[in-house]
């Protein structure tokens, strides 16, 4: 029995150039023996909504685009309650989680080759009621991803990232934080955290291959505080980069849970899109709750 397949289609991903791809990365999959159901996301139609009108249907599902849509496709998958493997062909600007799981970067790799892909169980983060599958941020250019326009991500790529990045560098906003971890209760002011189940985060790959598994049950969390001036800054960011951590003005920690609470409201961003605006979150680890399909020779 031929196995079904959803092909879910940003058709802005890829600086607008997907769907030249698509003709091409449908025939692979049929060549394979694969029952194919093509559908392109829209303002009123994104992953979630159209997961929900179709996973009654379907074996597992093959997004194109980035980890925006991704995330849409991950929610419509768990709030469905039916369990079904999902994979990815990675036409973001940053591509995150693809550089994790090593998501081949060539086009039509994947679907030349998805039968001999395996199945791996990676964590799923819950924020309240939402899900996050490789990070929730808030804080000094956490909302980059969103608030940089289409047409400029189109044109520039990641440039347009770092262009946001140092226009919103220019106003850095302070929250008095409570943190209740698994292991302490931190009492702080911060000006971003990030809680990630991805080794690389806007771009850049923060954190050592061998501290980190996406499948542990475990968030690495860095916590940032407002260094002193600019030059402060640079030297947590620098530290941050190298993965020698500024011990003075960032907490590095692990857990697979956290309650976190602000003085005010705060703007969240999950997986590069808008998560919402709140002062009290609880964000729990979800051990090995999505199969995802990876290359058979890259070793996580």
């Amino acid at each position: 029995m031929k196995k079904e397949i959803l092909l879910i289609v940003n058709p802005c991903a890829g600086k607008g150039k997907v769907n030249k791809y698509i003709p091409d990365i449908c025939d692979n999959l049929e060549k394979q023996g694969y029952e194919l159901e093509v559908i392109y996301t829209s303002e009123k139609n994104n992953g979630e909504n159209i997961i929900k009108n179709y996973i009654r249907y379907i074996d597992s599902v093959i997004v194109c685009g980035g980890d925006g849509t991704v995330n849409e496709v991950v929610n419509g998958i768990l709030k469905s309650n039916r369990k079904i493997d999902i994979t990815f062909i990675p036409f973001g600007t940053t591509n995150d989680f693809a550089k994790t799981v090593k998501m081949p970067n060539n086009p039509y790799k994947l679907s030349r080759k998805l039968s001999k892909y395996k199945k791996i169980n990676i964590d799923i983060g819950r924020f309240n009621s939402k899900y996050f599958y490789y990070v929730a941020a808030f804080g000094l250019c956490a909302n980059v991803s969103y608030t940089t326009k289409q047409n400029e991500k189109n044109k520039f790529g990641r440039l347009a990232y770092y262009k946001e990045a140092i226009k919103s560098m220019r106003k850095i906003k302070t929250y008095k934080t409570t943190i209740v971890t698994d292991n302490e209760i931190i009492k702080d002011e911060f000006i971003y955290g990030g809680i990630t189940n991805s080794m690389s985060i806007g771009g850049f790959r923060w954190f050592k291959k061998e501290n980190f598994k996406v499948n542990d049950g475990i968030f690495e969390v860095i916590l940032v505080k407002k260094p002193k001036n600019i030059l402060g800054l640079m030297k947590v960011l620098f530290s941050i980069l190298r993965k020698k951590y500024d011990q003075k003005n960032v907490y590095y920690i692990k857990s697979g849970h956290l309650q976190i609470e602000f003085d005010r409201d705060v703007e969240w961003t999950l997986d590069g899109e808008y998560g919402g605006t709140v002062n009290k979150v609880i964000i729990e680890n979800n051990k090995g709750k999505m199969g995802l399909l990876v290359p058979c020779n890259k070793k996580l």
